[in-house]
């Protein structure tokens, strides 16, 4: 019997301390991974985004004359796809990482869930190269910071937590779905129409103004903007609802994750 499937189950909170160590390691080497041999290194975290704004700005403002609603449209538009980017580059390499490590797996006992939340720690510098981004683009568009600035924050959180919870969850069922990388880019890309990422969330569609208040990723765009863009303080309460949610399913994740592991290093 392998080493993985007959090591003791530590308990949970000294998981949780071995978790959080292990996504210290592997965070670097998740990040050197993604930009080794490449000539432009972590520049391409700027590149793709501002591509996708570049074009979806271009015919949004000339084709259908979408507006900033009271802001720069630029700066409305930036925000949503910094904080969508992290959101969906988080999810699309968590979700085949147990499959990539099957090696690994099958030969160490760790807590599975260090792989997906270190795949949510790289996505972490690339949101914070944006964040320096949005700072830098806000000023330069004549946006100044409110007493409500500080409060951006939060919606930050928010958008990590449940980024977290949904990586280690969609990892985890990964490993016994094969599907499930396949429907999570089909989500990456229905989602970025669906989600208010280069407009205002007042442009949805009656029919999915819902979503507006159920999406914790629309959630926390909204909370962004309002305390950046608009001047006017996020509504906390949402917010609060939502990061208390997130937190409860990240905890469950785990707990799932700790009574399947065994069964993942079989099926991988």
């Amino acid at each position: 019997m392998s080493d993985a499937l007959s090591a003791p189950h530590p308990s949970l909170a000294a998981r949780c301390r071995w978790t959080i160590d292990l996504v210290r390691v592997l965070t670097p080497r998740e990040i050197r991974s993604r930009y080794r041999q490449s000539v432009l290194d972590i520049a391409w975290a700027l590149i793709s985004p501002i591509s996708v704004l570049i074009v979806y700005g271009i015919v949004l403002t000339q084709s259908f004359r979408v507006s900033g609603d009271g802001a720069p449209y630029l700066s409305l538009a930036w925000t949503g796809l910094v904080l969508w980017t992290f959101f969906a580059s988080a999810l699309s390499s968590a979700a085949s990482s147990l499959i990539s490590a099957h090696d690994l797996l099958t030969k160490v006992f760790f807590p599975k869930e260090a792989l997906p939340l270190s795949m949510v720690g790289a996505s972490l510098a690339d949101l914070g190269i944006g964040l320096l981004t949005v700072a830098v683009l806000l000023p330069v568009q004549g946006v100044h910071p409110t007493r409500w600035a500080p409060l951006a924050l939060l919606p930050i959180v928010v958008l990590v937590v449940w980024a977290a919870a949904i990586c280690v969850l969609t990892a985890v069922i990964g490993a016994f779905v094969r599907d499930i990388p396949h429907l999570v880019q089909l989500f990456v890309r229905v989602g970025f129409f669906a989600t208010p990422v280069m407009y205002d969330e007042n442009r949805l569609p009656h029919a999915l103004h819902w979503t507006a208040t159920v999406s914790p990723i629309a959630v926390a765009i909204d909370g962004f903007r309002s305390a950046l863009l608009f001047g006017r303080r996020p509504d906390l309460t949402l917010l609060v609802v939502h990061l208390v949610l997130g937190a409860v399913l990240l905890w469950l994740s785990v707990l799932y994750t700790r009574a399947v592991e065994s069964r993942v290093t079989d099926v991988v």
